[in-house]
């Protein structure tokens, strides 16, 4: 089975000037979806380190960090649904910026975390649509990673909104993320999607944007599906 050839931008010794420079040919590495998909979690890791970096003023870091992740944003847009795909950009875009002007006295901690928290928001509503199309696709391995995906970024678009986690929306996470690693198993895969776990992270994701305020840009199901 073919899995779709990604191009990633290599942006980890790249400055952020060198971005904003349209005609210079940036580094390119292929990376079947396959591996792809076990990188989710790389914006997370960043901007905790870009966060720690801003608050010690150390903006050099901060700034490279800001740029690499407004790569990977631009990544995942080209292959969203057009309605997330846009926002993703906007986002990437926003990053890109504060990367060349991280030291401008108009940029606070706060403006990360809201930005921080939209991406989350934005990269969760993008890998359930993947888990869906993996579903369809009959690529049970990767629906289940797209599923594990769709709820660390739940999870952390409400910790950046500085939000609280409900005890019952803890629950749901890892519940999730059983079924998440339910679908990786072909033992146990069809029990698992009885259990409708796509669905329940649709009701998460439609909880959670009352609990943050954020808009909801993924087609959400028919009722009773």
């Amino acid at each position: 089975m073919r899995y779709k050839t990604l191009f990633i931008v290599a942006t980890l010794a790249v400055t952020p000037q060198a971005l904003s420079e349209t005609d210079v040919d940036q580094p390119v590495v292929t990376m079947d979806e396959n591996l792809w998909v076990a990188f989710y979690d790389v914006p997370s890791r960043r901007f905790r380190d870009i966060r720690a970096a801003f608050i010690r003023r150390q903006f050099d870091r901060a700034s490279t960090d800001l740029a690499t992740s407004a790569s990977y944003l631009t990544v995942e847009a080209s292959r969203a649904l057009p309605a997330i795909a846009e926002r993703l950009a906007d986002v990437s875009t926003r990053m890109a910026w504060i990367s060349v002007h991280i030291d401008d006295a108009t940029v606070t901690a706060e403006d990360l975390d809201s930005l921080f928290s939209r991406a989350h928001w934005l990269l969760a509503q993008h890998f359930l649509d993947m888990a869906r199309r993996s579903r369809v696709g009959g690529q049970n391995r990767n629906a289940g990673l797209y599923l594990w995906a769709t709820t660390h970024h739940l999870e952390r678009a409400v910790l950046w909104s500085n939000s609280r986690i409900s005890g019952n929306v803890q629950k749901t996470l890892d519940d999730l993320r059983e079924l998440a690693d339910r679908l990786q198993d072909k033992e146990s895969v069809r029990a698992a999607y009885r259990e409708k776990p796509l669905l329940q992270a649709e009701k998460l994701l439609q909880k959670l944007g009352k609990t943050i305020d954020r808009p909801i840009v993924l087609p959400l199901s028919e009722p009773g599906a």
